[in-house]
């Protein structure tokens, strides 16, 4: 008698070949890879928001009309380790993905493709809405994300406005001079003592020669003003620029 699919099944549970489980531990075993995807997607939609919201409050470093010193600075102070962290958490997630049968019915690229753009969409949706703009704010207060002024900025509260010149004080309460000339523009208005500025140009010394200054508005939840070391002596600190 011709065995059939079944018979086979049997004898293989017999020798132990095939190890029965329960349903349980089947559920058990879709919901904590559904778990994993799930916590993964909103890690990467957390980080891709943060660097986007980076991006966005930074944009005028490129297109503020600051020249190679705004390029150079938006470059030292772009937030390498948020990508790299979004690759591998990206990377684990489309491996995740690969287990399910659905993703092997399109083409690799173009799913994961799919993917990628709605993790973008998702998180620049966010860094759209209050709620999300205020949790990136705190996220980089937390990772200190743009704490340092770098090479070419110089960012602080300003406490004392000559003719010529701007003194600003930064998070460790230390006083920088920003020498102005006719060519330094002021593409986001004139900053006010208690003004929080960050300025583009280039350090002569112990003092900064100002090639640009931006003066931020601090009742803007979308902007990362270093206003903020205020608020971060209350514990409840912002996201400051580079």
């Amino acid at each position: 008698m011709k065995k059939t699919v079944a018979d086979s099944i049997t004898d293989k549970i017999k020798k132990g070949e095939v190890t029965m489980r329960s349903q349980f531990s089947i559920w058990m075993d879709i919901l904590g890879l559904n778990g994993g995807v799930i916590g993964l997607f909103i890690l990467l939609v957390s980080v891709a928001g943060i660097v986007l919201y980076w991006i966005n409050s930074n944009n005028d470093l490129i297109l503020g009309r600051y020249g190679r010193y705004g390029l150079s600075s938006f470059i030292q102070s772009f937030p390498y380790l948020f990508v790299v962290i979004f690759l591998v958490l990206f990377a684990l997630l489309i491996i995740i993905f690969r287990k399910f049968d659905f993703s092997y019915k399109k083409p690799f690229f173009a799913f994961t493709f799919i993917i990628l753009c709605g993790v973008l969409l998702i998180g620049w949706m966010t860094m759209r809405h209050p709620f999300g703009q205020r949790l990136y704010q705190q996220e980089g207060q937390v990772f200190r994300m743009g704490l340092m002024n770098n090479n070419n900025a110089v960012s602080g509260i300003v406490v004392e406005i000559d003719k010529e010149t701007i003194t600003v004080q930064d998070e460790k309460n230390k006083n920088t001079v920003l020498n102005l000339n006719s060519d330094t523009h002021f593409p986001f208005g004139t900053p006010k003592i208690g003004s929080s500025i960050r300025s583009i140009g280039i350090w002569d010394g112990v003092s900064f020669n100002a090639i640009g200054v931006r003066v931020f508005d601090n009742t803007d939840p979308s902007t990362l003003g270093p206003d903020t070391m205020r608020r971060q002596r209350s514990g409840r600190g912002m996201m400051w620029n580079k």
